[in-house]
């Protein structure tokens, strides 16, 4: 699943270090209009950047 695709949706976000978060997913930034040139999704009050996640799954 895309990044963008997340967005409004309820998910679980697996990070690269196997923490995992859980939540509707907010607010997707495009690496063209986020600062340092990556992209971004926000579940509750985590900025979660697109390089961190693992894997995406929709709950």
């Amino acid at each position: 699943m895309n990044l963008w695709e997340a967005e409004g949706k309820k998910v679980k976000i697996t990070l690269a270090d196997g923490e995992e978060i859980s939540g509707t997913a907010y607010q997707y930034t495009s690496e063209l209009d986020n600062e340092p040139e990556e992209a971004c999704i926000y579940i509750g009050d985590y900025e979660i950047l697109e390089s961190e996640i693992a894997k995406i799954e929709l709950l």
